[in-house]
């Protein structure tokens, strides 16, 4: 069987640096061949092999037990028959698209990672394409499959009626919407208000912002890269079950740090995508559509699996605290439904009910007993080979000829991002996004590197009716004249004749005076209400001014 050095071999060096990121390998070299020699010898590192492979989907890890199973190798055809097809991409298509980061099946997810090659080999004396297993690995697989959640994946829990259920309004694929506005919010410094302008609470943004990071959507300075754009202009389906299967894999994404409600402290390691896998595959074996009681998920686990995250003295070795002011160290067994527990309630209430592949809700009786459903998006976004069907975003903006601009989630999500760095944030709802163009707003585009004609070339690509003639009409005054007009508000004095106005004149209050608005009326400059009514009362007028500052 050809070895890895091999299957490199025919991979140009955007091609190895994309093998080296999925394996979190950082290359130094600059050219091809050194890149491929340090690649190589990275690689065939058994213990990171064997992380890797515990990562994959069950459907890719099954996928390589089958070729082992064939001796290494197998009919490329049948291979794309059974795992599906590998698309044609040369070097500039594979730059734009990103097709390691956004595998479409099995095929490419083997593929993009160099666990899987292609090759000319000879059988009964003839010369068939095959695909293979570089003979490193394939001394290091397993001999069985790995089993999932073992003879307990057919246990099932006790059902509740729907009937008793008050369900939370469902995610369903908001998280894309959500993940969209976080990149806006990065590049216009708007995080910290993300809380205040939405209906999401800090820590549900701080989850995205993890994600995001952790799965390379973001730069070094947490600002959207060229992974992110792509993101954006995928179909929601696809880049849904792409987020749910790159969150399930991933090895640098730990739940049990992000947790609100535990500290982790120390250097103690642990792998992040075994204990997710092991709530995952029991998940799996429940059914669509029937609630369950989270607290029975908890109990099972606790009876039949106990040591899925921590085992032997890591129970006693991990610093793990309660976020409480109390701080509790929550050394031991007897915390475990304190940690391991919370960890479950976690993934189900917080991650996937984020991913919109479980539904919430309470027992309308036992308000404080949650509960879970599985939807059938469950499963279609864990499985390579299965589609996930979602609406087209081909919605317009609606814009005003105020500069208003409203849009749904079904606006392209590229679009909302570019636009919505234009405009000041009105609305964020989960149904309905609502900017507003004024001249602070475009002064800060401007210093963002955002220039009008960006602006005029998205309205008039997305917008209905494209840009209306007052609005263009505006934007060309402000490009060429800038501010011309402002409105603010102002604390005005009003007398009854204008020798009292003569009289504050010449008082000392007059510094508290600003422009005159006519005979009897003056505006009153900021935080001088109190100085002004005091000398109202030395002239003998009671005045119904609000106190200094209001």
């Amino acid at each position: 069987m050809p070895d890895l050095k091999t299957l490199l071999a025919s991979y140009d060096l955007a091609f190895l640096r994309d093998i080296a990121e999925l394996w979190g390998i950082e290359l130094q070299a600059v050219e091809r061949r050194t890149a491929l020699v340090e690649l190589a010898n990275a690689m065939t590192s058994r213990q990171l092999y064997e992380e890797v492979f515990a990562s994959l989907h069950p459907s890719a890890s099954a996928a390589l037990m089958e070729l082992s199973r064939l001796g290494g190798k197998m009919p490329w055809q049948a291979f794309e028959h059974t795992y599906g097809d590998l698309r044609p991409m040369g070097p500039a298509r594979r730059k734009r698209e990103k097709p390691h980061r956004f595998p479409q099946n099995t095929t490419e997810k083997l593929w993009y990672m160099g666990l899987v090659g292609r090759a000319a080999l000879r059988e009964n004396q003839e010369l068939s394409e095959f695909a293979f297993v570089p003979e490193e690995f394939l001394l290091w697989l397993p001999e069985t499959a790995q089993a999932g959640f073992d003879e307990g994946s057919l246990r099932q829990l006790p059902a509740w009626s729907g009937v008793k259920v008050t369900t939370l309004p469902p995610q369903s694929d908001q998280v894309l919407d959500d993940i969209c506005t976080l990149f806006a919010a990065l590049r216009m410094e708007l995080v910290g208000q993300l809380p205040r302008l939405s209906t999401k609470e800090a820590d549900y943004w701080q989850l995205l912002l993890t994600l995001t990071k952790s799965l390379d959507l973001l730069d070094q300075n947490d600002q959207p890269n060229e992974n992110a754009r792509v993101f954006l202009e995928k179909p929601r389906g696809e880049v849904l079950r792409w987020l749910a299967q790159s969150w399930a894999q991933s090895q640098d994404i730990d739940e049990l740090r992000l947790m609100p409600q535990l500290r982790c402290e120390g250097n103690w390691q642990h792998s992040a995508t075994s204990p997710r896998r092991i709530i995952l595959d029991r998940l799996s074996a429940l059914p669509t559509g029937i609630w369950f009681k989270t607290q029975d998920l908890v109990d099972d686990i606790y009876q039949h699996q106990p040591d899925f995250l921590r085992s032997g003295s890591d129970y006693n070795t991990w610093i793990i605290s309660s976020a409480d002011p109390e701080a509790r160290l929550l050394h031991g067994f007897e915390h475990w439904q304190d940690v391991e527990g919370q960890y479950i309630r976690f993934l189900v209430s917080e991650v996937l009910f984020d991913l919109g592949m479980l539904q919430i809700g309470q027992l309308t009786d036992q308000p404080e007993s949650q509960v879970f459903q599985i939807t059938p998006r469950f499963s279609k976004s864990l499985n390579p080979e299965e589609k996930l069907e979602l609406p087209e975003e081909n919605q317009p903006v609606l814009v005003g000829r105020d500069g208003k601009f409203e849009m749904t989630p079904l606006v392209p999500r590229i679009a909302r991002y570019q636009l919505s760095r234009f405009g000041e944030w009105l609305t964020l709802r989960p149904d309905r996004f609502v900017f507003q163009l004024t001249p602070a707003s475009l002064q800060a585009a401007a210093e963002q590197g955002l220039e009008l004609k960006h602006l005029r070339a998205l309205l008039r690509k997305y917008g209905k009716p494209g840009i209306p003639p007052a609005l263009q009409k505006a934007l060309n005054r402000w490009e060429s004249r800038g501010l011309e007009a402002r409105i603010e508000p102002l604390l005005v004095l009003r007398l009854a004749e204008p020798e009292l106005l003569e009289k504050l004149r010449e008082s000392q209050a007059s510094t508290c005076l600003g422009e005159a608005l006519g005979p009897t009326a003056v505006l009153v400059k900021p935080g001088c209400a109190s100085r002004l009514r005091a000398a109202l009362r030395d002239l003998g007028i009671l005045t119904d001014f609000p106190g200094d500052g209001e």
